[in-house]
């Protein structure tokens, strides 16, 4: 077992919405009540009262003009006068029916701490797989997995006409090695919930980003897969135990060699969650199980190199992220999960926000002409 050592990754690129993240308000883990938080569906009640379920990202700088990477498009939309280029997974839309299938590995990651408990993300792999992730699924937009259904509701325009077999999907997965590592108490803490009774595990988030970018280089991964970084119960603090509690974030890092065709690797990390840990919204579930992988499957597919600028927005559900002018499709519905049956098993991702929202278009060509998969937000998204 690894032992993981007091020193940190250095995050070559900082965004906006980390930083409005460090300003979060303290809270404690220990015996705390649930915080409240009042949105257009109502207070966020129950939960474990360890702090506020967020997402981030990390950048290593622009993408090149031709990287050797996942496949993708690009292309801009203009909003009062400003054009805002952006680039996706997959094949343009518009362009006809073609399916992109993206090879994924799992790497699951197990973490013992100083009371020696161990969270293991090994032990959630197999529901991982069998999720709609990567199986197919009912869904508005067709059978399929969750992030291609994100992506055909999304584009519906173009689906229901020109591109009815258009596809961005994620190859069966292939499971690396668990990777193991010893926790000191000064960079992280176990804890059994006060509510759920869950065992709960939290790590210094520039720790865990050091590991995660020693992976990334030792692991030799092809610049063409995405790999998911999976723990299990495992959420990160910012500056403390008491700014928590991010459950995923996706990124990219260029290579600093290539003459305008570096390598860029994209990745993911998520939460396999047990449900009752964070509160719920009235009438949606708590998150739990692929939740995160949800948010940042359908993320990495719509912004892979953390690069999509998009006109400033702001919504009172989701504070954590201040004002943000990033196309983060996940980050404006935190805690808008539902849920999806599978075999007589019950998945719970999250809602999804369209390009038309960000885009501030007074139409969405999206599905349903909606905004958001589960027409969450009746229009476009509000200013700062």
């Amino acid at each position: 077992m690894a032992r993981w050592r007091r020193s940190y990754w250095t995050q070559l690129g900082m965004t906006a919405s980390l930083a409005a993240l460090l300003a979060l308000p303290l809270v404690s883990v220990a015996g705390a009540a649930a915080p409240t938080t009042t949105t257009s569906q109502g207070a966020i009640v129950g939960g474990d009262g360890i702090g506020t379920p967020m997402f981030t990202t990390v950048a290593s700088g622009s993408a090149p003009d031709n990287p050797v990477t996942l496949p993708h498009w690009s292309s801009s939309f203009t909003y009062q006068g400003t054009t805002y280029p952006f680039t996706m997974v997959g094949s343009a839309p518009a362009l006809g029916s073609a399916t992109t299938t993206i090879p994924t590995v799992i790497v699951p990651l197990s973490f013992t701490f100083s009371n020696g408990v161990t969270l293991d993300g090994t032990s959630q792999v197999a529901p991982t797989v069998a999720s709609p992730i990567f199986q197919n699924a009912s869904f508005s937009s067709g059978t399929t997995q969750f992030g291609d259904a994100m992506q055909r509701a999304e584009f519906w325009n173009y689906v229901s006409t020109v591109s009815p077999g258009y596809h961005v999907l994620l190859g069966a997965p292939t499971v690396l090695a668990t990777q193991s590592y010893s926790v000191p108490s000064n960079l992280g803490v176990e804890f059994t919930g006060s509510v759920s009774g869950a065992p709960i595990g939290l790590l210094s988030y520039q720790g865990f980003n050091q590991k995660v970018g020693n992976l990334l280089v030792s692991l030799h991964i092809s610049p063409g897969t995405i790999p998911i970084f999976l723990t299990f119960d495992t959420f990160l603090y910012l500056q403390s135990v008491s700014v928590c509690c991010v459950l995923g974030y996706h990124g990219a890092t260029t290579s600093l060699n290539g003459q305008g065709m570096q390598q860029v690797n994209t990745y993911l990390y998520a939460a396999y969650s047990e449900p009752g840990i964070f509160g719920a919204l009235p009438g949606y579930p708590s998150i739990q199980d692929i939740s995160a992988l949800s948010h940042e499957v359908a993320e990495l597919m719509n912004d892979p190199f953390v690069g999509n600028v998009v006109p400033a927005w702001s919504v009172p559900a989701e504070p954590q992220y201040g004002c943000s002018n990033l196309l983060e499709v996940g980050d404006p519905l935190v805690d808008y999960d539902y849920t999806v049956n599978m075999h007589g098993v019950k998945y719970h991702p999250q809602d999804i926000a369209f390009a038309p929202w960000f885009e501030k278009s007074p139409t969405s060509f999206s599905i349903n002409g909606q905004y958001t998969y589960l027409g969450t937000y009746p229009t476009y998204a509000p200013g700062c």
